[in-house]
């Protein structure tokens, strides 16, 4: 079986077989990208998980490759292709190594907030080096004890005017890149608790440490770190856009992340669907091959119609994420991958008995890795309790049902 499946072919040859430079743009996924996966990622994912290795070179190899360009403008030398193009490349990307994978989802996101809202020296400084992956990007937003509720968020900055210069203070958490990263994008709020935004690297005066968080369950390829600013001095063009706005700034970044992450959840979901399906027809029970099972077909059919579901779902929000109703797709899409790709994978190992329990089969590592997915990038107990509801109530209110049939 390849990286990238005939379903998400078909899938994007719904969406775009009539646009100009359709048939190249799926050769890449299909060729380029697929021989890059299946010569440099997939190969060390085993290896890479039990290390906690974050394979650097890998992910400047895959810049060089042209493919975290895919959606950026050609302003910037991007190649202008729909975002749809890139979910779906990360979903295969993905099934091959979920850690990995999530550092280029997470610097895809750093990069995007770059383009949309930095100021013209960030982006004349960093831009072309983080879509091509020749630097790494990290998004400095959470904290110990600030996640979900990010504006309760510790983390502070003032203004030096004679220096003309930013100064932060504060310690973010859980900061996928955040070893390995040459540029970040950070959170703070001032005094008055409004909270702003910086792109800054590590070329600025005072402290600023990094510290590897180890041992985590999953996604063990990627490296998470506790980022440490003390009296940390940036240069102003540091800002991005105004002040105060940091936290919409990155609530609309969000949105493209829920949307990878449904993308990444869905490879997830895939990877431990085709192992198990490998493992059906070589394993035997009661005298037959598990494919032969009525149970196992029941199992392997669920599976099959919860990853298309997903699927479907974050290329719809992929080919609108840049509509306004973007982060209720979004949201959707999110929710549903993640869920899915927990039960999937649970269900996978559940099958395979004692063999998928094990790390030679090389199924457990899919659901360590799917269980960040309702975790990150907006818990999905706040995007059911407040982000979904807030669109459809708006949507309601500015259409209303006024009668009954």
């Amino acid at each position: 079986m390849s990286f990238f499946t005939d379903a998400q072919e078909h899938s994007l040859q719904k969406l775009h077989q009539h646009e100009p430079g359709y048939a190249e743009n799926l050769a890449f996924l299909k060729d380029s990208l697929e021989e890059f996966i299946a010569r440099k990622v997939a190969p060390n994912a085993y290896r890479n998980d039990i290390e906690e290795v974050f394979p650097v070179e890998t992910f400047h190899e895959l810049g060089e490759l042209g493919f975290m360009a895919l959606p950026f403008p050609e302003a910037y030398n991007g190649l202008a292709l729909p975002f749809t193009y890139y979910a779906a490349g990360l979903e295969s990307l993905t099934k091959a190594d979920a850690g990995f994978a999530l550092g280029v989802a997470i610097h895809g996101t750093v990069s995007d907030g770059i383009q949309h809202y930095a100021h013209e020296t960030i982006k004349a400084k960093y831009l072309q080096d983080l879509i091509f992956g020749r630097k790494i990007a990290a998004f400095g937003l959470s904290e110990i004890t600030s996640g979900s509720d990010a504006q309760t968020m510790a983390t502070t900055f003032r203004y030096d005017s004679a220096t003309q210069e930013y100064i932060l203070n504060g310690t973010k958490y859980w900061i996928t890149n955040g070893m390995s990263a040459d540029v970040f994008f950070v959170m703070a709020r001032d005094e008055q608790g409004k909270v702003s935004a910086f792109v800054i690297d590590k070329a600025g005066k005072g402290v600023f440490e990094q510290h590897k968080i180890m041992d985590k369950m999953g996604v063990r390829s990627s490296n998470t770190a506790e980022l440490v600013f003390q009296d940390y001095r940036v240069p102003s063009y540091s800002l991005v856009g105004e002040l105060g706005n940091g936290f919409k700034y990155a609530m609309r970044m969000l949105n493209g992340g829920r949307i990878t992450i449904a993308a990444w959840s869905t490879g997830i979901a895939q990877g431990a669907y085709e192992k198990l399906l490998k493992y059906a027809h070589e394993r035997k029970l009661f005298g037959k091959f598990l494919r032969d099972l009525d149970n196992t077909k029941k199992e392997l059919s669920e599976m099959t119609i919860e990853i298309a579901a997903s699927r479907e779902l974050y290329l719809h929000a992929s080919y609108y994420k840049e509509d306004k109703m973007v982060a209720q797709y979004a949201a959707v899409a999110k929710v549903k991958a993640t869920e899915a790709a927990v039960a999937i994978c649970e269900r996978a190992i559940q099958l395979c008995g004692g063999y998928g329990f094990v790390r030679d089969s090389k199924i457990e590592r899919h659901l360590r890795d799917a269980l960040l997915g309702p975790i990150g990038e907006g818990a999905n107990e706040v995007l059911k309790i407040v982000v979904i509801p807030r669109v459809l109530y708006q949507a309601f209110e500015k259409k209303p049902l006024t009668s009954t049939w």
